[in-house]
C-alpha cells in the first residue's frame, strides 16, 4: 500500500467509513508491533503499547492533516507510546532481568541476545534512531521527522549509538 492507498484511506475514514482504519490497522499493525517490541524487548509490553498506539491513532485520525505521510505520523506516535511507556515503568529487579535473559537465551542465538541487550542499553533517543534505521529502513530524514529533531541529530544519534554498539559487542566483532 503506497502513500497515496493512505490518503484515499485516511479521507474514507474522516468520511465515516470505519472499514477504513481496519486497512490502516492491518497495514501498521506488524510493523508498529515490531517496532514496540524491539524498543522493550518484552512482548507484553511491546502488545500494549501495541494496543495503545492503535487507540491514540483511531482517536486522532480525524485530526490528521497530512503534513507528513501516514506511516510518518503512526511512527510518530509510536515513537511517543514507547518513549511514554518507559518513563512511567518501574525499574526491573536483577532477578526479573535474569529470568529475561535465560528465556531469551533458550529461544535466541547467544549473539542475537547480546545485540539485544547492546541495543536496549543504549540512551532512549539513540536506542529509537537505531532501531528506525536498521529494522525500519528509514532515512536519516525520516527518523528525524518522526522523532520530532533534525536531520542532523538523527545523524548524531544514530552516530553515538552505532559506537556504543561497537564497544558493547567488541568481542562479538
Amino acid at each position: 500500500m503506497s502513500a497515496q492507498e493512505d490518503d484515499i484511506l485516511v479521507r474514507r475514514f474522516k468520511r465515516g467509513e470505519e472499514e477504513a482504519f481496519d486497512r490502516i490497522f492491518e497495514k501498521y499493525k506488524v510493523p508498529v508491533y515490531s517496532l514496540c517490541y524491539r524498543y522493550t524487548r518484552n512482548e507484553a509490553d511491546a502488545r500494549d503499547i501495541s494496543q495503545e498506539v492503535f487507540i491514540r491513532i483511531y482517536r486522532n485520525l480525524n485530526k490528521f492533516r497530512g503534513q507528513s505521510k501516514l506511516s510518518t505520523w503512526v511512527y510518530r506516535i509510536t515513537v511517543n507510546a514507547c518513549i511514554s511507556f518507559t518513563r512511567g515503568k518501574r525499574p526491573t529487579s536483577p532477578l526479573q532481568e535474569q529470568q529475561v535473559a535465560e528465556a531469551t537465551f533458550r529461544e535466541r542465538t547467544q549473539m542475537k541476545v547480546a545485540i539485544d541487550r547492546a541495543i536496549h542499553r543504549l540512551p532512549g533517543r539513540q536506542r529509537m534512531a537505531f532501531i528506525l534505521r536498521h529494522y525500519g529502513g528509514y532515512t536519516f530524514g525520516e527518523i528525524g521527522e518522526i522523532m520530532g529533531i533534525s536531520t542532523g541529530a538523527a545523524k548524531a544519534n544514530h552516530h553515538h549509538a552505532v559506537r556504543k554498539l561497537r564497544i558493547s559487542l567488541k568481542d562479538w566483532l
